[in-house]
């Protein structure tokens, strides 16, 4: 009898240890980024003409850790587009999960950004955050090559 209540023990601590694992701070790991990102794609339409602000707000599970843009000579449009990654990885490794964000055109100069990505080697900072969080989401792609 002792010894199943050991056992009991010991299979008890394991469940509960592994449960109590799969969150952390109040937030749930994530152990499919791509699914977890693909529910963003399929709900685009309630992000499509808002700002990215609602987006990273929706994100609360997961953020963006890199983020390279697509910057252009073109006044109109200087900043079509911007991709994401969600891992401290090399943000051109080719193996990563991709959020990729189509921007309304605007004519905002994109220095600033130019800056930080290289100064921040593509991680996704509060600069880049603040930059980014008023540009209107054209449209959003997620994949992963």
């Amino acid at each position: 009898m002792n010894i199943n209540f050991k056992l009991l023990s010991v299979v008890c601590l394991l469940f509960f240890g592994a449960a109590g694992a799969q969150e952390i701070s109040g937030k749930k790991i994530i152990s499919d980024t791509l699914a977890y990102a693909k529910k963003f794609e399929t709900n685009k339409e309630k992000y499509i003409g808002k700002p990215f602000s609602l987006l990273l707000k929706d994100m609360a599970q997961m953020q963006p850790r890199k983020a390279k843009s697509d910057i252009r000579e073109d006044r109109d449009n200087p900043l079509p587009s911007t991709i994401f990654t969600f891992s401290d990885k090399d943000i051109n490794s080719g193996k990563e999960v991709i959020m990729a964000i189509k921007w309304r055109a605007d004519a905002v100069t994109t220095t600033p950004l130019e800056f930080f990505e290289q100064e921040h080697n593509y991680r996704f900072t509060v600069s880049e955050k603040n930059f980014l969080e008023n540009k209107i989401i054209k449209d959003i792609t997620v994949y992963k090559p």
